[in-house]
C-alpha cells in the first residue's frame, strides 16, 4: 500500500502516540500488583497527606501568631519582607537544580529506544514538559502563600504573591529548558540574577530600608501577576517550540544524576550525594589546564593544591562572602544570639566547595599513603586555606554578633561542622543492625542525616546561652578540641 505521493505507509516513523500506546499496552499486559494493592498504597498516601497537611497548617498558624508579637518598626518591616525574600530564594535554588538535572530528561532506555529513532521530539516531550511547567508553578506559589499567611499579609495581597511567584516558577523552568536547548542562550543567566536578587533584597533588609514598612493590603499588588503572567506564556510557548531542538545526550545526562543522587540519599549519606554532584559538574566542564604547583613540599603542598583550585573558581569565594550578609539581616530583625548557630549552619554550607582536598583524602585511603605523610598532616594541610576563609567569614560578621569573640567562634565552629561532614568514614555496614520499616539498617547510618549538624550545635549552645566572652571562650575550646580529634583520628 502506498500514499498519494507514492510513499510506502509502513515505512513511515511511528507517531509518539503510537509508541505510547505500545508502552501502554505492554504494561497493561504485564501488570502484578493487585487492586486491592493499589488501593492500600493510595489510602496510605492520603493518609499521609492529611497528616502532614494538618500539621503544617498548625505549624503555620503557630509561627503567625509568635511573628505577631513583635511589633517594632524594625521587626514589622522585616517582617513584611520575609514572603519576597522566600521568593526569591527559592527560584535561585530552584534555577540551579534545575540546571543540574536538566530540566527536561530522558532515562536511558527512553533514549537507546526512542529518541534514537527519527521519532519527533518535541511531540514525544511536550507532555512531561508542560506537566513541570504546571508543578513548578505550584512549587513556587505554596511556599510563597504559607511565608505571606505567617508574615500577616491580608489574604487579598496572599493571592497576589502567590500567583507572581507562580508565574516566576514557571518562566523559570521554561527559560532553563530553553537554555538546554541553545548552549551560549541568555536564559542560564536566570539562575544568577536571581541569587543576586534575593542578596539584594538581603542587603536592603541588612541596611534598614524595609524599617517601617507595613504588610501590604493595596489591590495594587494584583498589578504584578497581571504583568509577569503574559511574560511567563510567551517563555513558555518559547520553550516549547525548542523541545525538538533537544540532544539526547542532554535529556540523560540528568537522569544519570538524578539515580546517583537518589541511591546516596537512601543511605542518607549527603556526603556522598555531593560528590555525586562534584562528578556530574566537572564532567560537564570535561577539561581543565594543568598547572605545576609552586610553594612548599610535604603537607603544605596541598595548601597549593587548594589555591589553584580557589583560582579555578574564584565564585566559590564569592559565595562565603554572601553568606556573610543574612548576619546583618538577622541583627536588623533583633535575633540575638540566635544568629550564631545560624551563621555557623550557613558558613558550613557555604564553604563546602572549599573542602574538595579534604573530602578526597577521607574517601581515598590509597592517596594517602602515596603521598607519604601522616594521614593527620595531610588534613591538618587540607584544612588551612578553609580555616583562612571561614575566619575571614566569621570576622565579616563581627559588627552583627552580640560580642566581637563570637566572631572567630563562628568560623571556628563552622569549619570544625565542615570537618565532621567532610572527614567522616561512609557506614559501617558489618556493624549493629536496627530493625526498620525498610529492614534492617546500620546504626551508623542514622548519623548521617545529622553529620556537620550536630558539631554545629555542640559549638553553639554555650553561645545560646552566654552571648559574651565566656560563652564565646567556651564555643571556641570545644570547636578546637573537635578539630583535634577530627584531625587526628585514623
Amino acid at each position: 500500500m502506498s500514499t498519494h505521493r507514492g510513499v510506502d505507509a509502513s515505512t513511515l516513523p511511528p507517531t509518539p502516540a503510537e509508541i505510547r500506546g505500545l508502552i501502554r499496552s505492554w504494561r497493561r499486559g504485564r501488570v502484578t500488583a493487585p487492586w486491592g494493592e493499589i488501593l492500600y498504597q493510595a489510602y496510605l498516601a492520603l493518609l499521609t497527606v492529611l497528616i502532614f497537611g494538618s500539621g503544617l497548617v498548625s505549624a503555620v498558624v503557630n509561627a503567625g501568631q509568635a511573628v505577631a508579637v513583635c511589633a517594632s518598626e524594625t521587626c514589622v518591616g522585616t517582617r513584611t519582607a520575609g514572603p519576597v525574600l522566600v521568593v526569591l530564594i527559592w527560584l535561585a535554588l530552584g534555577a540551579a537544580v534545575l540546571r543540574l538535572l536538566g530540566p527536561l530528561m530522558s532515562s536511558p532506555a527512553t533514549s537507546a529506544m526512542v529518541l534514537s529513532t527519527p521519532v519527533d521530539r518535541g511531540r514525544w516531550l511536550w507532555r512531561q514538559y508542560w506537566a513541570m511547567v504546571l508543578l513548578a508553578a505550584a512549587t513556587a506559589a505554596v511556599p510563597a502563600a504559607l511565608a505571606a499567611v505567617t508574615a500577616g499579609w491580608a489574604l487579598t495581597t496572599v493571592g497576589a504573591l502567590a500567583l507572581a511567584a507562580a508565574a516566576l516558577g514557571s518562566m523559570t523552568y521554561a527559560g532553563g529548558a530553553v537554555a538546554q536547548s541553545r548552549t551560549r542562550s541568555a536564559w542560564r543567566m536566570i539562575g544568577p540574577i536571581a541569587a543576586l536578587a534575593a542578596l539584594a533584597a538581603l542587603a536592603g533588609v541588612a541596611a534598614g530600608i524595609t524599617s517601617g514598612f507595613a504588610p501590604p493590603a493595596s489591590a495594587w499588588w494584583w498589578l504584578a501577576p497581571a504583568a509577569l503572567t503574559p511574560l511567563a506564556g510567551s517563555v513558555a510557548a518559547l520553550g516549547h517550540r525548542r523541545l525538538g531542538r533537544l540532544r539526547r545526550r542532554e535529556l540523560t545526562r540528568g537522569h544519570g544524576l538524578a539515580n546517583g543522587l537518589s541511591g546516596a540519599l537512601a543511605g542518607l549519606d549527603t556526603a556522598l550525594a555531593y560528590d555525586v554532584v562534584l562528578q556530574h559538574t566537572s564532567r560537564q566542564r570535561a577539561v581543565v589546564r594543568s598547572r605545576r604547583p609552586w610553594g612548599p613540599r610535604g603537607p603544605l603542598a596541598l595548601v597549593t593544591a587548594d589555591l589553584i583550585r580557589l583560582r579555578r573558581a574564584p565564585v566559590r569565594v564569592l559565595v562565603l562572602a554572601a553568606a556573610v550578609v543574612p548576619a546583618y539581616a538577622l541583627a536588623e530583625a533583633g535575633a540575638g544570639a540566635l544568629m550564631v548557630p545560624v551563621m555557623v549552619v550557613l558558613g558550613f554550607w557555604a564553604a563546602v566547595p572549599l573542602g574538595a582536598g579534604l573530602r578526597v583524602l577521607s574517601r581515598s585511603g590509597g592517596l594517602v599513603r602515596l603521598l607519604g605523610a601522616r594521614s593527620w598532616q595531610l588534613r591538618a594541610g587540607a584544612l588551612v586555606v578553609p580555616m583562612a576563609l571561614l575566619l575571614a567569614y566569621g570576622l565579616g560578621s563581627l559588627w552583627a554578633l552580640p560580642h566581637p569573640l563570637l566572631a572567630p567562634a563562628v568560623g571556628l565552629g563552622a569549619l570544625a561542622a565542615l570537618t565532621r561532614w567532610l572527614a567522616a568514614p561512609p557506614p559501617d555496614y558489618a556493624s549493629a543492625m536496627v530493625s526498620t520499616p525498610m529492614g534492617a539498617m546500620p546504626v551508623t547510618l542514622f548519623t548521617n542525616a545529622v553529620r556537620g549538624f550536630d558539631i554545629a550545635g555542640l559549638v553553639s549552645i554555650p553561645a545560646l546561652f552566654a552571648p559574651n566572652a565566656a560563652g564565646a571562650t567556651i564555643s571556641l575550646a570545644l570547636s578546637a578540641i573537635t578539630l583535634c580529634v577530627l584531625v587526628g583520628r585514623r
